[in-house]
Order: structure tokens, then C-alpha cells, then sequence
């Protein structure tokens, strides 16, 4: 069939620009004969390369490649179809004498079984009003469900609600759609998937995580070609997400060459349905959805609805929706930026606010372009491209003084903000972040433009040294305290390094940063895989001997500045307590000793005792047995310390939690 072959061959060469773009104008002549220089023609959006590996997954066979060998009976429809072409219809996809027979059995209201019922008036001999009703150039086989949809969107309130917004909306992008749709010769109704996925808004996301007009989920995304990022969802793109649809769409009518089960498999994936189809052996769609657990429950609904809002939107007078007025279309021109710049600059530039080019750039997640990509394509206001050059040269103050910069695994934002000279809300507020949390390793930063001698000079000015900030905290030039499982555990043909967990860390994020598996990261440190990790934590990570962190961007503790202890041992709760400015010591039981006599001889309740000593609180002691406790020997070294040495001074414990439930008592009687 050359017509699907055309569709295939079409999607692959999807034009990426506007097709309301406007036309460049003119540059102004010189007077004299002369030959005018044509003016370069406006940026259009880089195509889009889908991984063709996974597409095949979707097709059943190569890309380039029809995927079945219908020989002579493909040849002779596809003659037929050139040499008597269908009166009644202007859609290839549609063959108006499919069930005529059928239709002719036909007898009362209902339909025979078996019977490929094409009339309304098959079903329901009151329905004889749709059968003079415009079809789509989706096939439509009339089934109950079509047609309670019908009713729904004629009848109902809430329908009538649903369908008067979804019209309103369409024109929005209809022309940009059923361009894209005629280029990769696909029927123009497949307009109306669209508006039952998206309602036309190119914003919405779903609770699974389907994104953009056309809610594709993220695997889809990135077989098609769109990228993601915190930066950018291309999924959201009106442009590219319609040119990834209509590649899935071909794909889809290759694999299953019938548009109610390709429309199906869209919404539910092709596997369900080729699942269905195998466990019943049929092909039928319809007949697939009267046998139990055949095609989820949502297909049965998806397919019935999106026919019947094509029906409608083909038959606005008949529905009632003739006076429907939609929104303004939404046109631009494209123009290129030569690195990251704001959103709101590029509104100043082009004249504009800046709600009006998230409208047209809905893709765009944090407020400026990606950074790392030069001459990217936005889109701005239909006929201010000539303005647009102008000013954006003129604010080049706002926007050159910026730069992009990696963020390492591991590396603290305020770290990175000392750097380049800017408090750490200005480079939150820079980057579109809501938490310093959401800067992850490995993502792209923009900074302020900085040489490397300003960098290095405002590091030398940074007082927080890492090493010191760990738990308990030491002064500069400490020694980091960091507790493993067992300090003589190695890894044969392995080096051990040491990472310190930031803000938005996760065991996942770490191993993948480190190419380890979760479970060996949990292992090595003895950590709950489903638990989530605390910055300031400092993991063991066994590497290959060539690892090399700088390839990687992952920031590592130096060693030399470690001290590595046990977790727990006696070594390491002495040394931990040192920072604090207190010291274990072993006190032994004598007769008429408490938890609480002994703790206030050194400032310490009796449920600090209990802690500390892993015993009820109300214990009551043996005569020689070892009790521990900490000794405040430098009040200065801690606030802690200092409450502690007060309260062993004035023997006064600070019992606030039970003083409160003492009051709630008093109350309740």
C-alpha cells in the first residue's frame, strides 16, 4: 500500500518549523540597479532522532522496512483504490463498501450477530438521524459505546461542558496539528486523540507521568527522539511532541494495520493488545472488547471516545456546538539564542511579557533556555523577529555575564555558589530552584561568568571548612570522623573512596553516579536500600583502580583528611565525644546508686542515662555493675557541653518533657 508506505516515509520527514510562521521580510535596497540579497530564513527546531532499535520493538520490523508482505492482495487494493476512488469519501483510510451486506440483513433495531454494523440506525432505530452525519477519516464501526458517548457530548450538562472547552481550545494548535498529520499522510481526525488526552494543553501531566498534547510517557519520549531534563520536557513542545506522535502513529498502523486497534495500543501500549489478540486469536477490536480481560478496561472506553469526538467535531451544527468561538490561534516565529538566557530577557527583547513566551514555550521548565546549548530555537510573538534582533544585542549585559557549570556528585550548592561569588538564594533564584535539594550531580548549572582566578580567590575566602561540618562538628583543619562497618573490609582488585551525601542524594542516584548496583552500596555501608540518606553522611565506595572521579564530576573526600573508625566502637563514641568538649568514663554501681543519682553528679538526666547505657529509664541497678557515662572536661567546645556542665554545677536537670506530661495529667483531672 503506497499510501502507508507514504505515511512512514512522511513522519520520517517531519518538518520541524511552524506552519504559521511568518514569511522573512525584505532587507531595505540601496538605490541603483542591483540584485538584493536573499535574507537567511528563520531558525526552524532541530529534527528529532528516534532510536530505531526500540522503534522496531513497536512496528514488528525494521523502520525502514514494511512490516508485512501483503503481495498481490496489497497490489490490487491499492489499485482498486487509485482506479475507483470512494465517492463518499475523501479518506484513504476509510473503504465506505466495507458491510454493505450487512447493512442490507440489517432488520429492525439491533444488529445480526456477527453483523459489521456502519449505521447508527443499526443499533437504535431512533439513531436514524446519525446516519446522515459526516464520518471521520478514522474508520468508525457503530457500537453502543460510540454512540452513549454521542448522547453524552449532545445531552448531558457535564458532556456539553467537556466538549464546548475542548472546541474552544482546539484552534489553539488545530492548524499546526492537522498540518503535521497531512505531511505524514495521516488521517486529520487523529486531531481528536489529542483532545481527549490533553484537552489541547500542552502542560498537562498525568498521575502516571504522561506529559504534553499528546501524553506521552517518558520511555515513549525518548524512543521518539524528545529530550528531557530539568531544564527542558520536549514532551511539552506543541512542535516536537506532535512530530513524535505522528512517527508512534505509523508505527502503531504498520504493526496492526486497523486504526481502532493502533489507537487502542496508544493508549494502552502495543503489548496489551498484541496480548489480547494472541490469548483470543482475533484482530477484531470490537469483538476483543466483548470477551473478559481481552484489552484493559480503558481501551474499551479510549477508542469509543475518541471516534465519538470526531464525530462531533465533523458534525458541530448537528450536536449543537455550532457557536462554539475558539481561542485565538497561536502563532510565532522561531529565533535562535546563542546560550542560556531568561525568559523574562527574551520577553524585553521581543517586546513582550514574559506569560507570553511560557505560552509559546512550554517545554522551557526553569524559566530560561538549557543551558549548555548554543542557538537554541524559541519562539516568540508572530512578526517580531526584526525587534527581536535588535534588542536582545542591546541587553547583552543581562545575559553574557553568565556561564554554565557542572555540579559533581557530592558537591555542596554553597560550595558552588562561594565560587562564583553569589549568595546561595541569587543562584537558586538563577537556576529556577524552589530547594537547594533539587541541584543534583551530575546536572548543568548556570553561574555568573567568573575567571579562574576570581574562583580560586573567592574560595580561599570560604571560613566553613567541609572536613570540620561533619557530626559532631570540629574546628578547621579537624579531621572528618567517619564511621564504617568494619575499617579492615576491602574489595579484591578494588580502592576504596569516600563520598559525602548532599542535599537530593539518594542510593540510587550514588550508585548510578559511581557504576555499582544499589545493593553492593548498601551492603559496603550496611544501610536500608528503602531508606532515604542524610547530607552529611559519608559512604564507602569500592572502585576499580582507574576510576577517575573528574571524569565522572563526582566530588570525593580527600583520605589524608579522614580518620576511619568502626561504627559504635569505643574508639569511635571517644573521639566523636572529644569534639563535643566530654569524655566517656565508666562509673561502677554503689549501694543507693540511681540512673538519676548518678547522672546529675554529671549534668545528665536519668533518661540520658538510660540512652547512653541502653536500659529502662526506671532500671534498678546492681551493686559493681558498669554504668557509662560522659564527663564534661571543655564547656567551650560545645553548647552542649555547656548546658551540661551548668546543669552538674547546680544539680538542676532539665526535665521539660516530663514537667509537661505532669501538667497535661493535672489537666485530664
Amino acid at each position: 500500500m503506497s499510501r502507508i508506505l507514504a505515511a512512514i516515509v512522511g513522519c520520517a520527514a517531519l518538518l520541524s518549523s511552524s506552519p504559521a510562521l511568518a514569511q522573512p521580510t525584505g532587507k531595505p535596497m540601496k538605490p541603483g540597479p542591483q540584485t538584493a540579497a536573499p535574507e537567511p530564513a528563520p531558525p526552524t527546531q532541530p529534527a528529532l532522532v528516534p532510536d530505531a532499535s526500540l522503534r522496531w520493538a513497536i512496528r514488528g520490523c525494521p523502520v525502514e522496512l514494511r512490516c508485512a508482505h501483503r503481495d498481490l492482495a496489497d497490489a490490487m487494493l491499492e489499485f482498486e483504490r487509485e482506479a475507483f476512488p470512494q465517492s463518499s469519501s475523501d479518506s484513504p483510510w476509510v473503504d465506505s463498501d466495507a458491510g454493505a451486506k450487512a447493512i442490507a440483513a440489517a432488520r429492525g433495531g439491533g444488529a445480526a450477530p456477527g453483523q459489521v454494523v456502519t449505521k447508527a440506525s443499526q443499533i437504535r432505530k431512533d439513531l436514524a438521524w446519525m446516519d446522515k452525519l459526516r464520518m471521520p477519516d478514522i474508520p468508525v464501526r457503530w457500537d453502543h459505546r460510540i454512540v452513549t458517548f454521542l448522547e453524552f457530548y449532545k445531552n448531558d450538562p457535564r458532556g456539553r461542558r467537556i466538549m464546548t472547552a475542548w472546541l474552544r481550545r482546539q484552534d489553539r494548535y488545530k492548524r499546526m496539528i492537522t498540518a503535521h498529520l497531512e505531511r505524514a499522510k495521516l488521517p486529520r481526525d487523529l486531531l481528536y486523540v489529542a483532545m481527549i488526552e490533553s484537552s489541547y494543553d500542552p502542560t498537562e501531566y498525568s498521575r502516571v507521568g504522561a506529559s504534553g498534547l499528546w501524553q506521552l510517557m517518558p520511555s515513549g519520549a525518548k524512543i521518539f527522539g524528545l529530550h528531557r531534563s530539568r531544564w527542558l520536557d520536549e514532551r511539552n513542545d506543541p512542535e516536537k511532541s506532535t512530530e513524535a506522535a505522528m512517527l508512534y502513529f505509523a508505527d502503531l498502523y504498520e504493526r496492526f494495520g486497523n486504526w481502532d486497534l493502533a489507537i487502542a495500543a496508544y493508549n494502552a501500549g502495543y503489548g496489551a493488545v498484541l496480548k489480547g489478540m494472541a490469548k483470543y486469536n482475533s484482530n477484531d477490536f470490537w469483538q476483543l472488547l466483548e470477551w473478559e480481560n481481552a484489552l484493559p478496561w480503558e481501551s474499551s472506553v479510549y477508542v469509543p471516545k475518541a471516534l465519538a469526538a470526531a464525530i462531533v467535531g465533523n458534525n458541530r451544527k448537528a450536536f449543537g456546538f455550532d457557536s462554539v468561538k475558539g481561542d485565538t490561534e497561536l502563532t510565532w516565529d522561531n529565533v535562535t539564542v546563542p546560550q542560556t538566557i531568561s525568559l523574562a530577557v527574551i520577553a524585553r527583547a521581543a517586546g513582550t511579557k514574559r506569560s507570553v513566551i511560557e505560552e509559546l514555550n512550554p517545554q522551557l521548565r526553569a524559566g530560561r533556555t538549557p543551558p549548555g546549548i548554543k542557538n537554541y530555537v524559541v519562539r516568540i510573538p508572530r512578526g517580531k523577529r526584526a525587534l527581536f534582533s535588535t534588542r536582545i544585542a542591546q541587553l547583552r549585559g543581562e545575559w553574557k555575564n553568565h556561564t554554565t557549570y557542572v555540579l559533581r556528585h557530592g558537591q555542596r550548592f554553597e560550595d558552588v555558589a562561594t565560587e562564583f561569588g553569589i549568595s546561595r538564594a541569587s543562584l537558586r533564584a538563577l537556576n529556577g530552584f524552589k530547594t537547594e535539594a533539587e541541584a543534583k550531580g551530575g546536572s548543568m548549572l548556570v553561574v555568573p561568568r567568573r575567571t579562574k582566578a576570581e574562583r580560586a580567590s573567592n574560595l580561599k575566602k570560604e571560613t566553613k571548612d567541609v572536613y570540620a561540618s561533619g557530626v559532631p562538628k570540629g574546628k578547621a583543619g579537624d579531621k572528618l570522623i567517619v564511621a564504617v562497618p568494619d575499617p579492615a573490609f576491602a574489595v579484591k582488585g578494588k580502592k576504596r573512596v569516600f563520598y559525602r551525601v548532599v542535599a537530593g542524594n539518594n542510593l540510587w542516584t550514588i550508585a548510578k553516579a559511581f557504576s555499582v548496583t544499589v545493593a553492593d552500596l548498601s551492603a559496603w555501608n550496611r544501610l536500608n536500600a528503602k531508606a532515604k540518606l542524610h547530607p552529611r553522611m559519608v559512604l564507602q565506595v569500592w572502585v576499580p583502580p582507574t576510576f577517575s572521579p573528574n571524569g565522572k564530576k563526582i566530588a570525593l573526600l580527600d583520605a589524608s583528611r579522614l580518620t576511619v573508625v568502626k561504627a559504635g566502637s569505643v574508639d569511635h563514641i571517644e573521639r566523636a565525644e572529644k569534639r563535643t568538649g566530654r569524655k566517656r568514663v565508666i562509673h561502677v554501681v554503689k549501694k543507693g546508686d540511681t540512673l538519676e543519682r548518678i547522672g546529675r553528679r554529671f549534668g545528665l538526666s536519668a533518661r540520658d542515662m538510660a540512652r547512653i547505657n541502653k536500659i529502662p529509664f526506671n532500671a534498678v541497678l546492681s551493686v559493681g555493675q558498669k554504668i557509662v557515662a560522659y564527663k564534661v572536661v571543655d564547656a567551650s567546645k560545645s553548647k552542649r557541653a555547656a548546658k551540661q556542665a551548668h546543669a552538674a554545677r547546680t544539680g538542676k536537670i532539665n526535665q521539660k518533657k516530663g514537667k509537661r506530661k505532669r501538667k497535661r495529667r493535672r489537666r485530664r483531672r
